[in-house]
């Protein structure tokens, strides 16, 4: 189900002290707005020891108007542009009387009423900042902090990173050229429309905040003019007397072409924006971060707001635009954006080029084990609830109730977002921590319920009954029942196992009872836990095996629309687990020149790598090989199978293909 918190949410109040574990790892939470905030809540009911450091004296970061650590953004006619119940924490909706999109001082009082309900407050400390956070010799982190009784530095288990990214101004680099007479402010800077008043205005960027200043110095300032270098889809934050963003929401699982249409139906029904005077648009809507305005097309038809294209040359009093108009000026409000920056990391620590910074799960620095970021991504939606789901997985983390994958699982996820995130938005600073906010969730979690079963698999006092394969997590449900009978018949068998067991399966092809190795497959599968996803078509899945598989729900069947099978393959895809595997044990039918194995060609088609499985009947042994993507090259594609093959059943003559991987001229 798609993210929308109800009333019926709202969790108990914590009335009485948390006991703290003080035999877990012990952490620091950077920064007390709307991420930390989450963070602390999720720690403090963990019983995770820790200290929450807030610069100012306020609680709720950017959304306080004048917050007293000196980096809020806010200003006077603020409000959110995700409906109260998208933005709101999962466990604590926003008051039922709240405005659809509320005001920035309403968000302030919830995030206020949160922390009293869930009974924190006491684990912030105020007025004091983080100066330095640096990695110890045994690994731990210390973290110098001033505050009014002065400098001091503390040593942490772990350090998650909370202080925001909308307050480190982007100016125009390199700046434009000419001088200008009159003032210049950064977007971060303005505050109210008294700042506009009487003057000549010129208002730079295409994001909310820039349309939110336009449209306010359209009532107060003489003239107020809107340069915009590239053109972006303007939403609505309406549709059909509905919030915009409640309207058509899809599960999180979906392939992101679901989210891209949503979009593209909002920026069709809301109306070009060229007949104002703006170039279209360079890019579909769906490949840039959505912004929304109820006003700036009002403004803009009356002639209070003049818009042109990107600016030329500051001369003076004047700004000149590229198609050779200009316009008076005495104050230029640069809504420019943010850079992302972290005072007290090194450089030589964290290093952030252009905004990039690769996380996994937006979360997790793979070379730093400790150092978490809480809330730093661009979501289609609201930042807090996937502040609330990091926080969450942390405090699972630290509290020993989550193990994550090996490495390499980590470093490839981590590809394979960073790439599915250049092919679906158009390369901008802006967009290097964008993520699709429903399927964050869901892949998250997701993520999660994996974890937790790794823990609990690596406690468990079950011992695998093949030699060298690892217990796989404690199932439930029809789970234990597969495993059960899987087991019986394994051990009947005596078969073994060897080799690392992947964690999820997709098997191509027609099996019945009459093909032991499908049979050795699925039962070993089961027995350690994989998932199947097994593609092929009812009417050929006979015999007893094919009813009691059917009957317990172990395999999903029917292969009647292979086009829709490899479109969800996808959509799984689009999750970035390269854990998702295709177990070569499967008949190959080729046509021409071309190698068509159905295994491989569904990893072509979906990037899904592809796990070599073998059986060896003497010895009563199945083994699962490597890993590897199809490179596109059959013939060394080919040469690695043989080789894995040749390798394993001892056959090496001289133009050996492996069996069931025949090729037909």
């Amino acid at each position: 189900m798609a993210y929308l918190v109800k009333q019926s949410h709202r969790a108990p109040a914590v009335t009485e002290p948390v006991p703290v574990d003080d035999s877990l790892p012990r952490a620091c939470i950077i920064g007390a707005g709307s991420s930390g905030i989450a963070a602390a809540k999720q720690l403090y009911l963990a019983g995770i020891p820790f200290d929450c450091f807030e610069r100012g004296g306020d609680i709720g970061g950017t959304w306080v108007y004048d917050n007293s650590n000196g980096q809020s953004a806010c200003y006077d006619t603020l409000e959110i542009n995700t409906s109260c119940p998208r933005m709101a924490y999962s466990d604590f909706p926003m008051p039922a009387d709240y405005p659809p999109y509320a005001r920035h001082d309403q968000v302030h009082a919830y995030f206020e009423q949160y922390v009293d309900h869930f009974g924190f407050r006491d684990t912030i400390t105020f007025h004091t900042t983080v100066e330095d956070v640096s990695r110890g010799a045994d690994g731990r982190w210390d973290v110098r902090v001033t505050g009014p009784d002065g400098t001091e530095t503390r040593t942490y288990d772990a350090v998650l990173v909370a202080n925001g990214h909308h307050w480190d101004p982007r100016w125009p680099e390199p700046a434009y050229p000419g001088e200008f007479d009159g003032e210049q402010v950064h977007a971060h800077d303005y505050r109210s429309g008294e700042q506009l008043e009487g003057r000549d205005v010129v208002v730079v960027g295409a994001g909310n905040s820039a349309m939110d200043i336009a449209v306010e110095s359209s009532y107060r300032a003489r003239t107020t003019t809107w340069s915009v270098r590239r053109t972006e889809w303007v939403l609505r934050k309406f549709f059909l007397g509905k919030p915009s963003d409640q309207g058509l929401l899809p599960p999180g699982w979906v392939p992101w072409w679901v989210t891209a249409t949503r979009l593209r139906i909002g920026a069709l029904t809301a109306g070009s924006m060229t007949k104002y005077g703006l170039p279209a648009p360079s890019h579909k809507p769906g490949q840039s971060h959505p912004v929304q305005s109820e006003k700036i097309r009002e403004r803009l038809a009356a002639g209070a707001v003049k818009a042109r294209p990107g600016i030329e040359r500051l001369d003076g009093d004047r700004v000149v635009f590229v198609d050779g108009t200009s316009a008076p000026a005495d104050l230029i409000v640069w809504a420019t954006g943010y850079k992302v920056s972290f005072p007290f990391l090194g450089p030589d620590l964290v290093s952030v080029e252009d905004n990039e910074l690769p996380l996994w799960k937006r979360t997790v620095h793979p070379d730093l084990p400790g150092l978490f970021f809480i809330g730093l991504l661009q979501p289609i939606g609201a930042v807090m609830p996937l502040a609330e789901a990091q926080s969450a997985w942390v405090a699972e983390m630290l509290g020993g109730r989550y193990l994550p994958p090996s490495d390499a699982v980590i470093r490839r996820q981590m590809v394979a977002d960073h790439e599915r995130n250049a092919r679906r938005f158009y390369a901008s600073p802006r967009h290097t921590m964008e993520v699709d906010f429903d399927h964050f969730l869901w892949d998250l979690e997701r993520e999660r319920a994996a974890g937790r079963e790794r823990a609990e698999a690596a406690t468990s006092a079950l011992a695998a009954p093949l030699a060298g394969v690892p217990a796989a997590p404690a199932p439930t449900g029809g789970a234990r029942i597969r495993r059960t009978l899987a087991g019986l018949a394994l051990r009947a068998a005596r078969w073994k196992a060897v080799g690392e067991v992947p964690q999820r399966g997709v098997l191509v092809g027609a099996p019945h009872t009459s093909n032991w190795d499908w049979v050795l497959t699925l039962l070993l599968a089961w027995r350690y836990g994989i998932t199947i996803r097994l593609l092929v078509k009812r009417e050929l899945f006979v015999g007893p095996l094919g009813w009691l598989l059917r009957r317990t729900g172990a395999v999903e069947l029917d292969r009647k629309n292979p086009a829709t099978t490899i479109k969800e393959l996808l959509a799984e895809a689009e999750g970035g687990d390269p854990w998702l595997l295709g177990i070569a044990a499967e008949g190959t039918r080729s046509r021409g020149e071309y190698w068509k194995s159905g295994f491989y060609r569904i990893a072509q088609q979906t990037g899904l790598p592809i796990t070599l499985a073998y059986l060896d009947v003497p010895s009563r042994t199945v083994g699962w090989g490597p890993t590897f993507h199809p490179s596109g090259d059959v013939s060394a594609d080919m040469d690695v199978l043989r080789e894995f093959y040749a390798d394993k059943t001892g056959f090496k003559p001289e133009g050996f293909t492996p069996p069931r991987l025949r090729e037909e001229g």
